[in-house]
């Protein structure tokens, strides 16, 4: 039986909901670039075999919308932690902000106290 701090692994990359903080959310990135780095290294291995280069391409393309949706989520929750509306996750879609906004988010402490996002760390 899960108590009201827990959550589920689907609720921590596939919803808008909530609040997590600097380390869920960098392990939350870090898990999509080692399956991005996988599928990948999966296609170099098979650059002679057309079948099997074809297959890790549609791979590598599903996983990277999965992935990318699922990066805009872990980033709403983030931002809410920091007190933040989520729509400010469009700017991880500006090539230039992207990197500042991933480094801040990592960085950037949450609010200690119960915000309209959910409850602070206690």
């Amino acid at each position: 039986m899960r108590t009201e701090g827990q959550q589920s692994m689907s609720w921590l990359f596939f919803s808008p909901s909530g609040r997590i903080s600097r380390l869920p959310y960098f392990l939350g990135w870090l898990f999509w670039v080692a399956v991005s780095g996988f599928v990948l290294t999966r296609m170099f291995a098979n650059e002679g075999n057309d079948i099997a280069l074809a297959l890790w391409t549609l791979v590598l393309v599903l996983s990277g919308l999965v992935s990318a949706a699922s990066i805009v989520l872990l980033t709403i929750k983030r931002l809410h932690d920091i007190g933040y509306p989520g729509p400010l996750a469009i700017c991880l879609f500006i090539p230039v902000l992207s990197p500042v906004v991933f480094i801040a988010l990592c960085l950037w402490p949450g609010k200690e106290e119960d915000n309209e996002y959910g409850r602070g760390a206690n």
